[in-house]
């Protein structure tokens, strides 16, 4: 298993950056920043907006660690 970033392949790199878009989103959300969901899933590749939604679901529900 590749435990580096630096090895992965295009389609790899871009499903990493949406898990981490969606990341974002739901930590400004739960530190009540300004944020846009919808804009930032504007900005992820088509492909890819459903595995975004997905991802950001995933960590609104996670609980908030102090």
């Amino acid at each position: 298993m590749n435990k580096t970033l630096a090895g992965l392949s295009k389609e790899e790199m871009d499903k990493v950056s949406a898990g981490l878009a969606a990341g974002t989103v739901a930590v400004r959300e739960r530190n009540n920043l300004p944020v846009n969901a919808d804009e930032v899933e504007m900005e992820q590749p088509e492909h890819l907006r459903a595995y975004f939604r997905e991802r950001l679901e995933h960590y609104r529900q996670q609980p908030a660690k102090k």
